[in-house]
């Protein structure tokens, strides 16, 4: 192996540190938001009424006509299934030899709990002259603050390992990987009823995208006519992104029939950055290593998106159909560094550059939901909805390091009163595509796409409650502790 050869294994190996992640990049419904929205499918635009309202559709906060507080709570259990995570692609033989085959895939379980959507409603005093007639709607608005996760992915495989032997060949391999991509979103948002029949609302969202990766690998083999190998890289990158765009929605109510609309700006970069760290060894006929490191700037950009949406409402329940088309993005995902690398033990550092994208292609996503009340208090809810990813065909420049298309489905109870509500259910999901995964065999190690399935569950836990009850409930509270004046004595 030579030294430019080394060198190019820094290089590549430091793009395999992604080669974990499941969904999250370019899954724009990675994380269900609200309570209503998430059990019916991820519905919202047309007939939105809790958290997720300023994120699909801020027309739609009108609503909440009394002071509100709308909080969701995720609890996420999924697995990740790669058949080919040790030996990915083609192996070198003349350097590696037969190197065995089976039982070279993962399985993955892990679980989770997550703040999924906080939101303050607030009605405002209605538009108009004193004294005018205020029987219908137009006048109406409201305000709301809302913050959310709108995108997650966190994946780990730590301390695992693989072994196989032929009576030609055997080896031990090494793999540690952890990895984190979120998306949070503050997002003011204002609403008010024009007409009778339409409303118009605006959110301005801000967003901080958290991106980090770490991978571990160590291989080594032995036996045959070539001469045993040991190699190893240790890989991490990380970045924050602090973004900005507008979303402008409107409704309008026909009778029973709610038509529902959507304008996403693409993101504008407000300051990101990140960095890259890597080290890789060979030692077998000959010996090399590799040692890069730079920083640079870090963007997380999500481009235009439009969404129709078509509710119904009779006495005893709704359904809503919804569909979302994002555009492409030619630089969606960036990390432009630019550091040092030492490609020769013992020689001087010299400048380098390294640049990671990934293209959002347009993608478009369906949803279709219902609720159906079975009494004035209880209500059933369910859904379905895809979730297709926006990245491109994962390669070894690529940031992104999956590309997994999902489908959903939901389902759920609720309950409502004059105190606010609580909804409980969940949305099970599978996801299939590709990832990148390290081919340490190759004559050239590289990141090799290769299958990737994955499959959970997600318990959604959210409730609505207004500014009274929560009065009430800390003046009870303050009575209970506070001793009256005969206890005093």
């Amino acid at each position: 192996m030579t030294c430019a050869r080394s060198a190019s294994i820094g290089v590549v190996l430091a793009i395999v540190l992604a080669g974990a992640s499941a969904h999250g990049q370019g899954n724009y419904r990675s994380a269900a938001l609200g309570g209503r929205s998430a059990l019916m499918g991820d519905t919202g635009v047309a007939l939105g009424a809790d958290s997720a309202s300023p994120f699909l559709n801020p027309a739609t906060i009108i609503a909440q006509q009394r002071p509100t507080l709308a909080l969701s709570i995720n609890f996420v259990g999924r697995v990740v299934h790669v058949p080919d995570w040790y030996v990915p692609g083609a192996v070198a033989t003349g350097t590696y030899g037969n190197i065995p085959r089976g039982g070279d895939g993962i399985t993955r379980f892990s679980g989770s709990a997550i703040p999924s959507t906080l939101c303050f409603f607030q009605p405002l005093q209605r538009m108009g002259a004193p004294g005018e007639d205020k029987k219908g709607r137009a006048g109406m608005q409201d305000l709301a603050v809302c913050f959310g996760t709108t995108e997650l992915d966190q994946f780990e495989w730590v301390g695992q390992g693989y072994r196989a032997a032929t009576v030609d060949r055997s080896l031990t391999q090494s793999s540690s990987v952890r990895n984190s991509w979120q998306r949070l979103v503050l997002s003011p948002t204002y609403a008010v009823y024009a007409t009778d029949a339409l409303a118009v609302g605006v959110s301005i969202q801000g967003s901080v995208t958290n991106y980090s990766e770490f991978e571990g690998v160590g291989a080594t083999t032995s036996g045959g006519a070539q001469p045993s190998t040991s190699n190893g890289f240790e890989s991490g990158a990380d970045g924050s992104d602090l973004g900005l765009n507008g979303l402008v929605g409107a409704i309008y109510t026909v009778d029973r029939v709610t038509f529902g609309a959507t304008v996403q700006s693409p993101d504008v970069s407000v300051y990101g950055r990140g960095s890259i760290s890597n080290f890789s060894q060979f030692a077998g006929a000959s010996t090399s290593m590799s040692t890069y490191f730079g920083r640079g700037e870090f963007h997380a950009r999500e481009p235009a998106r439009f969404a129709l949406g078509i509710g119904y409402r009779w006495p005893t329940g709704s359904v809503e159909l919804d569909g979302q088309l994002a555009l492409a993005d030619p630089h969606g995902l960036e990390l432009d560094t630019y550091g040092t690398q030492i490609a020769t033990l013992g020689a001087a550092g010299t400048s380098a550059s390294l640049l990671l994208t990934t293209r959002y292609r347009p993608t478009f996503n369906a949803s279709l939901g219902g609720e159906l009340f079975l009494s004035r208090s209880v209500s059933l809810l369910g859904g379905f909805g895809t979730d297709l990813s926006a990245v491109d065909t994962p390669t070894a420049t690529s940031l992104a390091s999956s590309q997994i298309d999902r489908f959903l489905l939901s389902f759920g109870v609720g309950t409502h009163g004059e105190a606010g509500s609580l909804l409980i259910g969940g949305q099970a999901y599978y996801g299939f595509g590709k990832m990148l995964a390290p081919n340490v065999y190759a004559e050239e190690p590289t990141p090799v796409a290769t299958p990737a399935q994955t499959y959970g569950m997600l318990l959604v836990l959210a409730g609505t409650t207004n500014t009274r009850t929560i009065r009430s409930a800390v003046d009870a509270l303050r009575k209970a502790v506070t001793p009256t004046p005969a206890q005093a004595r």
